[in-house]
């Protein structure tokens, strides 16, 4: 697009459309170029709607002008009007037959339109002008997957990559296969590939925060989000990932104000409903939430967007209607321990962590039941009360009935109070006790931590490599492998 694009003043040697016979002619040759060049600076800003009104402008009053009709077409596209951008690739490809990524983009708009057999035709009539055309190639991949043909997808992302390795669309458009279908680790290892590629691709930066998060790598994807918005700052998605990082790294407030920014750059985008959302109830504002989630969908959305909001309206529904039947049934003087603690871990849930601090605390001192303790340390220590937690769970321990993941908890709970000792000790008499599974790795991962931060660097990495070896779930395993990663890098570094 780019080489035929600074080509664009040779378009003013066109006839100009009598479209508007009172338009003066010089006048329009002058629009046409600038709204050209403008509309292109505004898609390769991620401008979809602003780069969609100057560049359709410009092809409605240049009507043998095949780039621009192309131009147009790629802006409809990405501004979800794939029925309009169908009319501007095809005529574009009618003036020009042999311009492979007029095709191309034709068939996505086809596909995007749900035409499924046109867009396929049109990444073969694409192929028929270029046997190796890797976009063609990727694109009849995303039709058998749009078609419930993973196995052809993944054979023909297989043909574009053998086409062209260095296509880093198709690493990303494979990736993006491998994590809808939950293959995490395939799905990063694509994309690694497509950002190695294209580090300076707004798409493929979008793409890597999109897989680092759903790893769990929540320094990652926040990283690629923020380079992703640096490269389109006009677009929406970007900013509703740096929210969702944000606020997985514990920033509401920051998250906050880049769900909201997401949201006025594209009201209909169903990650930034989702994700200014997910900040609204996590910090208390449960009917706010619901009500962002209930506004009606955008004509342009797929199936698994509609379930994603859908999903994310039920949840906060359902915890909305949870708090206030708890709240109503704890307010009696004799309520129950375990009605005291279901509000307080409903609470947390919702970010009010005084209330849930405050209801846990008296929900423990109505009972001595261990599993009652527990729940009720966990909400403690995870609405910043972390002393108030380990004595909790050391009123299991000093009743003899405290098991490695109760110590492993102790442990957690002195590191986060600022005792480091003590919190060795715990993970070590965990280990010595037989911890095994969640609560093995738990240790081994605090003893890891506890080693870092003493400076050495040695001991941790042995310690995580312990842990990868007793059988972390996959999204564990890949932080801890970046974790080990970065170790052996600093180590690596030279020094002063």
């Amino acid at each position: 697009m780019t080489s035929r694009a600074l080509g664009i003043g040779a378009l003013l040697l066109l006839t100009v459309a009598g479209v508007a016979r009172a338009e003066d002619a010089a006048w329009v040759r002058r629009q046409v170029a600038e709204r050209t060049n403008a509309g292109l600076r505004a898609l390769r800003r991620g401008e979809a709607r602003r780069a969609a009104d100057l560049l359709c402008w410009a092809a409605d009053r240049l009507l043998n002008g095949a780039d621009v009709a192309w131009f147009c077409g790629r802006a409809l596209l990405a501004a979800h009007e794939a029925p309009r951008a169908v009319g501007y690739l095809e005529r574009a490809v009618e003036l020009d037959p042999r311009n492979l990524g007029a095709r191309v983009d034709l068939g996505e708009a086809y596909l995007a339109a749900g035409r499924p057999d046109e867009a396929r035709a049109a990444f073969f009539a694409a192929l028929e002008v270029r046997p190796d055309h890797s976009p063609a190639l990727d694109g009849l991949a995303r039709v058998a997957e749009a078609t419930g043909n993973e196995e052809r997808a993944l054979e023909l992302f297989a043909l574009a990559l053998r086409a062209n390795p260095a296509d880093a669309a198709a690493r990303l458009h494979r990736g993006q296969l491998h994590l809808a279908a939950g293959r995490v680790d395939q799905a990063l290892e694509d994309i690694e590939e497509a950002a190695r590629l294209r580090p300076d691709d707004g798409l493929v930066q979008l793409g890597l925060a999109q897989v680092t998060a759903a790893a769990g790598l929540a320094d990652r994807a926040l990283s690629a989000a923020r380079r992703a918005a640096e490269l389109l700052p006009g677009d929406a998605r970007p900013a509703a990932l740096v929210a969702a990082a944000l606020l997985d790294l514990g920033a509401p407030e920051e998250a906050e104000a880049q769900a909201r920014r997401a949201l006025s750059l594209d009201p209909d985008l169903p990650q930034a409903r989702i994700s200014l959302a997910e900040v609204l109830g996590r910090t208390g504002r449960l009917e706010e939430a619901v009500a962002i989630l209930e506004r009606s969908p955008a004509p342009w959305w797929s199936e698994r967007d509609r379930s994603a909001v859908e999903e994310a309206r039920r949840r906060w529904t359902e915890r909305r209607e949870a708090l206030a039947r708890l709240t109503e049934a704890a307010a009696s003087p004799d309520a129950d321990p375990a009605t005291l603690l279901a509000l307080a871990e409903a609470e947390l849930a919702a970010g009010r962590r005084a209330d849930a601090s405050r209801h846990a605390a008296r929900a423990a001192e109505r009972s001595g039941e261990p599993d009652l303790l527990r729940r009720a340390a966990y909400v403690l220590g995870s609405a910043g009360r972390p002393l108030e937690a380990e004595r909790l769970l050391s009123r299991i321990a000093e009743g003899g009935l405290a098991g490695p993941r109760d110590l492993v908890n102790i442990g957690v709970a002195r590191e986060l109070s600022g005792d480091p000792e003590g919190a060795g000790e715990a993970y070590r008499r965990a280990l010595d006790a037989g911890a095994g599974g969640d609560a093995k790795r738990a240790a081994l991962a605090g003893l890891a931590r506890l080693a870092l931060r003493g400076g050495d660097v040695s001991e941790a990495g042995r310690l995580l490599r312990a842990f990868l070896a007793a059988g972390p779930e996959r999204r564990e395993a890949l932080r801890v492998q970046a974790a080990l990663r970065a170790l052996e890098a600093a180590a690596e570094a030279p020094g002063p």
